[in-house]
């Protein structure tokens, strides 16, 4: 591959994730055969990174070191965390490079962003929350970006695991980054749980799915399919009907139909997907 090329002055006119992300995405589709799974590191190269270094830290997942007048910098990844975790943070961290709104706090040089940065989504009130957000959009358009997977079998028809797995496969993403793009472009009601020892870490939903009763740390309901499945690491259920009230609070409860299908991850981790349906008014 020859050495990619960004020319940055195009970008200079939109602060929005999305379309530096296409802005971006359009250069590289005239230089390369196949655009995924991107190569993030070359791409971070060709916007003015100079290096990309691992760091042994606890304290943070990524960072970005930069000059005053964003010519050049260099990105920090936390040594450890998997090559798809990565390239996630990465493409996090460059998203904070291109735009430039995106300034350090006064009398530093550097954004540090821990693991609930990278999980930022959606407006907020919060200047520190709202960039970490944005950083957050544009590393998801920029590594699945909508134009090359929204057409692709696997993203539409009914939300089945599989398909989320198929799109992680393709942009070599983990399946929290490959489940968030799904729900985002899906349009589907559904949730995407993530628990381990069947505690709640995180969900993800999709549509106008409700919010989830449980919280992060709380146990699942001991019936759910995602407590009792007993399958190997890396088996995936059928989807079971499941009780709304195992996981919505009473008054969505009674409006929406549920089913589950979950996946048997390594170390205790599960990941379910909770299909949604409303309930038709009599």
């Amino acid at each position: 591959m020859d050495q990619l090329t960004i020319d940055r002055s195009e970008l200079a006119d939109t602060a929005q994730a999305d379309k530096l992300a296409e802005l971006i995405i359009g250069q590289l589709a005239t230089q390369l055969d196949r655009l995924l799974p991107l190569p993030v590191e070359e791409v971070a190269r060709a916007c003015g990174i100079l290096e990309i270094r691992t760091l042994e830290t606890a304290g943070f997942e990524g960072g970005l070191v930069q000059d005053e007048f964003k010519e050049h910098g260099y990105i920090l990844t936390k040594a450890g965390a998997g090559s798809q975790r990565s390239r996630f943070t990465i493409a996090h961290e460059l998203g904070h490079f291109v735009n430039l709104r995106h300034v350090a706090p006064p009398g530093q040089d550097r954004l540090l962003c821990n693991k609930e940065d990278l999980r930022a989504a959606g407006p907020t009130r919060n200047s520190r929350h709202g960039i970490e957000a944005q950083a957050n959009e544009f590393a998801s358009c920029l590594l699945m970006p909508a134009s090359s997977i929204g057409p692709l079998p696997f993203m539409r028809g009914a939300p089945e695991i599989n398909r989320i797995l198929a799109l992680q496969e393709l942009c070599n993403v983990s399946k929290e980054a490959a489940a968030r793009r799904y729900a985002d472009l899906h349009g589907d009601d559904f949730a995407v749980v993530f628990s381990k020892d069947g505690n709640l870490v995180y969900a993800i939903r999709g549509g106008d799915f409700p919010w989830l009763e449980i919280k992060s740390g709380q146990p699942l309901f001991r019936e759910t399919m995602s407590k009792v499945f007993n399958g190997i690491e890396g088996s995936i259920s059928d989807q079971e009907e499941s009780d709304s009230y195992w996981w919505l609070n009473g008054r969505d409860a009674r409006r929406w139909n549920l089913w589950e299908e979950v996946l048997v991850q390594e170390n205790g981790y599960r990941m379910t997907l909770l299909l949604g349906e409303r309930v038709e008014d009599d």
